[in-house]
């Protein structure tokens, strides 16, 4: 597997990632688990993952996906995957975050 730097942090990833956003919805923890298994036995190194997660976003939803990857974080060296996150503010359009009012900068 090929591995890039992130900048001068010293941080090498995969050039390809593994973005997790169907954890919960369409894969439930189990296949999650063989997805990430599989994943992580090629060489990737690098998840990404989103408070909002799974997709699409329901508010009784919100969080399952970290929840799924932390449990399965517990069985590999933590120090052997790069995990990207992020937190959106307060959104319009297709769909409006239910409990994240308040968590944009310009707010």
């Amino acid at each position: 597997m090929q591995y890039r730097y992130i900048g001068k942090t010293g941080l090498r990833v995969t050039p390809i990632g593994l973005v997790t956003m169907s954890f919960g919805s369409w894969s439930d923890e189990a296949e999650a688990f063989k997805i990430m298994d599989r994943a992580y036995e090629r060489g990737i190194n690098f998840f990404d993952t989103a408070e909002l997660y799974p997709v699409p976003p329901r508010a009784e939803d919100v969080g399952v996906t970290e929840t799924i990857i932390g449990k399965w974080l517990k069985s590999k060296p933590r120090d052997s995957i790069i995990l990207a996150s992020k937190v959106a503010g307060a959104a319009n359009g297709w769909f409006v975050p239910p409990i994240r009012h308040g968590l944009a900068a310009i707010d």
